[in-house]
């Protein structure tokens, strides 16, 4: 593979050539334990025979040493491990890696690189560890991102946000024709979250909602992605008699049966009349999650709609006026159980997401209780995650708990302001591996603090705040089915990623900038990449100023882009 420096213009090729990598063409080295090809050098997973291409190591993810068993003598190097960066050029991988440690010594073929065994020559024989050091000596001063198109991760599913509560204010606003092209044309967004508000007298709310989907569809020209949550059962179905909740953690939960069960049959068919009722309307959601934040009981203080379920059913222990009681309550297993077997027979029956649990720390529980057959994808939030101080081991778990069950991730929920945002989608995306992202809320017709709603809905007008631009630089030059692509930011901050069209003949950059001070990077492009991409569209926002999805023109001859301080770029190349 050889990395290139940019030169862009009308029809311009791509020149300026740097050392190759001189990785192997076809594996060789040692075949050790019952995976023949572990430990073997890699330039891509068809070198691996089942294996994964990870750092240009044959190996597979891991959470635990136990998840290594068929590879003699190895164990989980975590992702934040010294070996595992070691391995991979200083760049940590996305989850821990089954590699053997030195202590005994290293089988034939291999060597001992910060105290785990890797291919002679790791890394430098690796394809992004070469692209990685070939682009640092190439330019001595200034600093480079290297977008490595030999390496692929997730499909993208799509860029988002959420319309629930506000159905009837965007059908309702007097300049809607504007606004629908706001939202659903200019922002390039394809995703968007539901909020499940079936029950008796809700046709009117069901109607609106099927009114604005049907106006996303006509812009975007083609269906969005739909999910669909419930905030909360009706209030029929609840043990407190109401949707919302106010710290009420005896009740907070589902309706018992007469017989004392829990009811699920009951909360199986509200599921079912819901998804009829808004199917009448148009409105065929591709992925369904039974409930929101199922962990997490709104507080006195705070009412909100709420329902809370286990993993599994049971009891848990719970503090109320300082007393600490021992509370039975329904199980998301048994729940998402019956919900399916009541929606199978549908003409075009939803996949499931799960657990939608308020952070990442609860995640895994769920998944655990749920086995490998009953939902379809992972769905996280993350309101436990610091934009200031990004958790990336925790994003890494959940990356590799998506990968063990063979399941793609997708955060479906957050609210952030617009640079929080910008950082946050870019660590879902690379260390969570998330193939969609989407904000709480598409508009907000109240403003405090921080703008953290995609836009602002007044009376008479609206305006895109920060977190829409935000999303904007991840989607207006991307669609579903795009691929990510290795970013390597080397000798900068700059957070990288990069998505790769299905044909290869468009390649989208987002670069992030979180720090207070400005920078520039030269944009490196490898081999591997079409060399036709000759055409180039830059689009700057610099959050805390009036630089608002700026067009910047094109990738200027020396590859050098400029990033102000507290800035999102993106960097369209498309063929000729």
């Amino acid at each position: 593979m050889m990395a290139r420096a940019l030169t862009i213009g009308l029809a311009s090729p791509l020149v300026f050539a740097l050392a190759a990598c001189g990785a192997p063409t076809a594996p060789s080295g040692p075949q050790i334990g019952s995976q023949t090809n572990w430990l073997l050098a890699c330039r891509s997973a068809n070198d691996c025979n089942g294996l994964r291409c990870l750092c240009g190591v044959c190996s597979d993810l891991c959470q635990d040493s136990a998840e290594c068993g068929d590879f003699d003598g190895a164990s989980c190097i975590q992702a934040d491990d010294e070996g595992a960066v070691a391995v991979c050029a200083g760049i940590a991988p996305p989850a821990g890696m089954c590699l053997p440690r030195c202590t005994a010594g290293c089988p034939l073929g291999t060597d001992c690189i910060a105290g785990v065994c890797a291919p002679l020559g790791s890394p430098a024989e690796t394809p992004l560890a070469a692209s990685v050091e070939a682009a640092q000596g190439a330019q001595s001063s200034t600093p480079n991102v290297l977008v490595d198109a030999s390496v692929r991760h997730q499909t993208l599913a799509g860029f988002g946000a959420a319309i629930v509560y506000t159905e009837g204010a965007i059908v309702a606003h007097p300049d809607r024709e504007a606004l629908y092209d706001l939202l659903f044309k200019d922002s390039g967004l394809d995703a968007f979250r539901l909020g499940n508000r079936y029950e008796p007298g809700a046709a009117e709310r069901i109607r609106r909602t099927g009114q604005i989907v049907a106006a996303a569809s006509e812009r975007i020209g083609r269906p969005p992605l739909l999910f669909m949550t419930s905030p909360s059962p009706p209030a029929a179905l609840k043990a407190n008699g109401r949707r919302r909740c106010a710290g009420e953690l005896e009740t907070c939960t589902l309706a018992s049966s007469p017989d004392a069960r829990f009811d699920y049959t009951a909360f199986a068919r509200y599921w079912r009349q819901a998804l009829d009722a808004y199917a009448n309307a148009g409105v065929t959601p591709a992925y369904v999650s039974i409930q929101n934040n199922p962990n997490w009981v709104p507080p006195a203080d705070n009412p909100l709609d709420g329902c809370r379920f286990l993993p599994a059913e049971g009891t848990a222990t719970v503090t109320i006026d300082d007393r600490t009681v021992e509370v039975a309550y329904p199980g998301y297993r048994e729940a998402l159980t019956a919900v399916r077997a009541a929606v199978a027979d549908l003409q075009t029956p939803p996949r499931f997401v799960a657990p939608e649990a308020s952070g990442l720390r609860s995640v895994g529980d769920y998944v655990t209780a749920l086995g490998g057959a009953s939902f379809d994808a992972i769905a996280v939030h993350l309101y436990d995650m610091d934009a200031a101080a990004v958790d990336i081991a925790a994003l890494s778990s959940a990356q590799a708990l998506a990968t063990t069950t063979d399941r793609p991730i997708f955060q479906t929920e957050m609210r952030a302001s617009g640079l929080e945002t910008a950082i946050l989608a870019h660590h879902a995306v690379t260390a969570g591996g998330a193939s969609a992202y989407l904000q709480n809320d598409l508009i907000a017709t109240t403003r405090g603090g921080a703008p953290v709603s995609l836009v602002h809905l007044t009376g008479e007008g609206f305006a895109p705040q920060g977190p829409y631009y935000a999303l904007q630089h991840y989607a207006k030059h991307t669609d579903p089915g795009w691929v990510r692509v290795d970013a390597a930011s080397t000798g900068t901050d700059v957070l990288a990623s990069a998505w790769l069209s299905p044909d290869e003949r468009a390649l989208t950059v987002v670069l992030v900038n979180p720090e207070t001070e400005a920078m520039q990077i030269e944009l490196l492009l490898d081999d591997a990449l079409p060399q036709r991409l000759a055409r180039s569209e830059i689009t700057r926002t610099v959050f805390a100023s009036n630089e608002h999805g700026a067009h910047k023109g094109a990738l200027a001859e020396d590859a050098i882009v400029e990033l102000p301080a507290g800035s999102i770029v993106t960097v369209a190349f498309t063929a000729d």
